[in-house]
């Protein structure tokens, strides 16, 4: 009878234990199935990223009504994006790293009300002078934005998913490149140029929202504390700024040709402003396909061949524009898959520094993120400034080789950098090989 008893509650005791070996397991998959979905938080981050962009790139279509409006010339007006873009490059590292010690949710929710801020002075301006401050202030927020959005974008999802998470906050502002110039200039002929900066403000209180609603309050806080302004030291970290030269030579040979893609196409292709404008909005489009399929290429090749692959896609598509300066159905074609490399190219390198960062400055990492926007932003306008000066010598046939060359330069410094143990990125982690690091 003892027996019996002692048999039967060894019976229980091994079902109860098999329950809670289920319940677990169940638990771990629900754990891993939410690691490699996207939280809705990072979807309000591709909105808010579309105002971003939207704001950065309209100007260039209002230009013209702008110039009118404040009674100056056109190049003045380019101070408009030059101070934006200033505004970038010292907001992603410089500010991000003075507010380390500052709650990601708050950060983030502050860089949006700074960015609303900033667009609704820009909608009420009466002068250029207090328009370009506008538009620098916006350009910080713009900075710290990116720089964070990015970083705990990455920590939201399952490594595997890092790719397409990155993937999906520069989206919004792909999309807003290639719908800012062509819709900017449409806006510009039906409303009032400073009604559309309320509208974008507008729209930075609406992102402000979903993010206090919706983004976890501790996203991120783990792995991104610093000492303030004693992060700053991170700028000046030898691997990393090695690792954000790649991206900033690849923007400076992209955009030494794009930023004068208009002038090519009318001059040297011959083409109509309307298929001039149609290759335009080409660009965009592949570089909204581009960005997606950067993400995917990262999740399924790995950080450093994805890299590889869109690096030699900026310098063939730069290469064979050299080739086809006159022909303008091929310079559609090639405009469009310029479009797809050079914005294709963000994901993987965005995930390179942090890859880095997280190796060698984990503290660091939104700093070293802020670094990568601002190496994006470095390479626009240093390729504007090497083809202004192409131009002036050698003209505008000069650009697409030129360009080429420095996509070239990027190559190999990615191939020298993936020899150094140090620096080379690991192998693409599955799903499967993420459910056996969990366990």
């Amino acid at each position: 009878m003892n027996l019996f008893k002692m048999a039967h509650k060894a019976h229980s005791v091994g079902k109860i234990s098999a329950f809670r070996l289920i319940s677990k397991a169940l638990q771990e998959s629900d754990h891993l199935n939410k690691g490699w979905s996207m939280p809705p938080i990072i979807y309000i981050f591709s909105l808010c990223a579309f105002a971003f962009g939207f704001s950065e790139f309209i100007p260039m279509g209002l230009s013209s009504v702008m110039a009118v409006y404040f009674k100056v010339n056109i190049s003045e007006i380019g101070l408009v994006v030059t101070t934006y873009a200033a505004g970038v490059v010292i907001g992603a590292p410089i500010l991000t790293a003075f507010a380390a010690k500052w709650s990601r949710k708050h950060l983030i929710l502050v860089a949006m009300l700074v960015f609303s801020a900033g667009n609704l002075i820009a909608g009420f301006s009466e002068s250029l002078t207090l328009l370009l401050c506008a538009r620098f202030l916006s350009g910080l927020a713009h900075g710290v934005f990116f720089a964070v959005a990015s970083r705990v974008a990455t920590h939201l999802v399952a490594p595997p998913r890092a790719g397409m998470a990155l993937a999906l906050v520069f989206g919004g502002l792909t999309v807003a490149m290639s719908l800012g110039v062509p819709f900017g200039t449409w806006l510009g002929s039906t409303l009032h140029w400073q009604i559309i900066f309320i509208v974008i403000a507008a729209c930075g209180l609406i992102g402000s929202l979903g993010i206090a609603t919706l983004m976890p309050a501790d996203s991120g806080e783990t792995t991104t504390r610093g000492a303030g302004w004693r992060d700053l030291g991170v700028l000046f970290d030898r691997k990393l700024l090695a690792g954000a030269s790649i991206p900033m030579l690849s923007f400076t040979g992209s955009f030494a040709l794009y930023v004068f893609i208009s002038p090519i196409l009318l001059q040297i292709t011959g083409v109509s402003v309307e298929i001039a404008s149609l290759t335009l909005l080409a660009y965009g489009f592949g570089a909204a396909l581009g960005n997606v399929m950067g993400g995917r290429l990262t999740d399924s090749q790995g950080i450093d061949r994805a890299s590889a692959i869109l690096l030699f896609g900026i310098m063939l598509s730069l290469g064979l524009i050299a080739f086809s300066l006159h022909q303008y159905i091929a310079m559609i074609w090639l405009v469009a898959l310029l479009g797809f490399t050079t914005y294709g190219a963000i994901p993987p390198l965005q995930s390179r520094l942090l890859m880095l960062a997280e190796r060698h400055r984990p503290q660091n990492m939104d700093v070293a993120s802020g670094m990568n926007i601002a190496a994006f932003n470095v390479g626009v306008l240093a390729g504007s400034c090497i083809g202004g000066v192409a131009i002036y010598a050698w003209g505008l046939q000069s650009l697409a080789p030129i360009g080429a060359g420095i996509a070239a330069i990027s190559i190999l410094t990615l191939i020298w950098q993936v020899t150094i143990p140090s620096m080379k990125a690991p192998a693409r982690i599955t799903k499967a090989a993420h459910a056996d690091e969990k366990n």
